[in-house]
């Protein structure tokens, strides 16, 4: 009541108040239409036109058929069919496969290309969500895979950039990060960063189905908390990472994210080694070898690291002739092949082959000579074009 005589102002004479009230009741009830001056009161009040107030708001108007065709067309429309999203994943898996037979500035090529190659298709166009995320998942891997080489290729800042590529990349495709969290718990192992490294491969533990990848970053896990210094975390994930072995899935063994017997020996052997314990050591070293002898796939970056790993044991136990044997098949390696996983445990080596009682032996001198010689024909980025 009070708003209808606020709407009238000066301008529109209304009758007493108890007047007014019955008509508006009137009205309510459906008995008499409004006449003037109540319609335009009512619009005012109700900030409305009188075509509203008379006759109710105009239905919607229905989709034309011709205007659902075409919506239904652009939903459909890609520039990635589910045919080419197979094909590009089964040539990541290809080049996972490939991983621990080509000399890693070659496979560092072909990753960034392929990777390249989704980018493309990903800002390039329109694709369905579903194949969006496909492609997201895609290209985590191949960034994770990027992370892995560019650290064996002696370039961490860039190795770290790839892999928060590769994590964010799983974050965004809502797949498993478990590949990305490996790749930056090895990457974070490299710059020193071992209670990261530790904390991610765990992160990664906890997100990864029962595959070779679980039991890879039990291991690595392992290896930066003995970094750390904290080994009964590590002998914890040592142990983790063999009840993971024994149910999962088959292991080809040469994958990237492969952890056959052997690889998992040579980080008990890192273990050892850090825990102050040459026995320890020569004894998953043996491991190794024997799961080699075996039948399980000979990796050359492993067996390298296998061999340079027992050397750095007897040099612990003053046993240079020993030393200098095991690990002489090694130092052959192709300079391709001399990654920087590898060449850090010479660099372990020579370091304790500085120590003050070896200062005056000559076959000390010969064999950090050997070491210096291996180290400095290392394994080379790509050129810039080519990656």
């Amino acid at each position: 009541m009070t708003q209808l005589f606020k709407a009238a102002g000066d301008d529109i004479d209304l009758p007493e108040p108890a007047s007014v009230l019955r008509r508006v009741k009137d009205h309510e009830a459906g008995k008499h239409r409004p006449k003037d001056p109540y319609p335009l009161l009512y619009c005012r009040v109700f900030g409305i036109d009188e075509s509203t107030l008379l006759h109710g708001a105009p239905a919607p108007e229905e989709p034309h058929r011709d205007d659902l065709v075409e919506h239904a067309s652009w939903i459909e429309q890609t520039n990635v069919g589910d045919s080419t999203l197979d094909l590009l994943d089964e040539t990541r898996h290809h080049l996972a496969e490939r991983h621990t037979r080509t000399p890693p500035a070659l496979m560092l090529i072909d990753v960034l290309r392929h990777h390249r190659r989704l980018q493309k298709l990903l800002r390039g166009g329109k694709q369905r969500l579903r194949q969006t995320r496909e492609l997201f998942r895609i290209d985590s891997d191949l960034l994770a895979h990027a992370c892995i080489l560019l650290g064996d290729l002696y370039n961490d800042e860039s190795a770290a950039v790839h892999g928060e590529a590769a994590r964010l990349s799983a974050e965004e495709a809502g797949a498993s990060q478990a590949a990305a969290l490996s790749a930056q718990a090895k990457t974070d192992r490299w710059r020193h960063r071992y209670a990261s490294s530790a904390d991610a491969a765990r992160r990664g533990f906890g997100c990864s189905p029962t595959t070779p990848l679980r039991v890879l970053l039990a291991c690595q896990e392992a290896n930066a908390a003995s970094l750390l210094g904290d080994f009964e975390r590590a002998r914890a994930a040592l142990h983790r990472a063999e009840e993971a072995a024994e149910i999962m899935s088959d292991d080809s063994g040469v994958t990237l994210w492969s952890c056959p017997a052997p690889r998992r020996a040579l980080y008990a052997l890192s273990v050892a080694l850090q825990a102050g314990d040459p026995k320890a050591a020569l004894e998953a070293a043996g491991a190794a070898e024997n799961a080699w002898a075996d039948g399980a796939p000979r990796v050359v970056a492993s067996w390298a690291q296998v061999r340079f790993g027992a050397g750095i044991a007897y040099v612990m136990m003053n046993d240079i002739d020993a030393a200098a044997e095991h690990i002489a098949p090694a130092l052959a390696l192709p300079p391709e092949h001399r990654l920087a996983t590898i060449a850090s445990y010479l660099v372990r080596m020579d370091t304790r082959l500085q120590a003050p009682r070896f200062r005056d032996s000559d076959a000390v001198s010969s064999l950090r000579g050997q070491i210096r010689a291996f180290n400095s024909a290392r394994a080379l980025l790509p050129a810039e074009e080519d990656a």
